[in-house]
């Protein structure tokens, strides 16, 4: 579970990253007189990247989902068998 909260804080951390990165980018390029064409081509493999860290989500999202249904059947167990001996 700790590795999960690890790789989500890490994972929206590096996503907010990359995306204003990106941003940065584009306008430097886009300062200097080029088309969008041309942004465009410079960025490829910068957004491909990104495309693909956006991708993690997929994962990471349902193995939060998971231990979020674990966390809270454990609470609700524990409040059913709190008196039980």
């Amino acid at each position: 579970m700790l590795i999960t909260v690890i790789s989500g804080m890490t994972g929206t951390y590096l996503l907010n990253r990359s995306y204003s990165f990106l941003a940065k980018k584009r306008e430097v390029y886009s300062q200097r007189g080029l088309s969008e064409e041309e942004i465009e081509k410079k960025i490829f493999w910068d957004s491909t990247t990104f495309d693909l860290m956006k991708k993690w989500r997929v994962v990471h999202l349902p193995i939060t989902l998971a231990f979020a249904v674990l966390g809270i059947l454990h609470i609700l167990s524990i409040f059913l068998f709190w008196n039980w001996k």
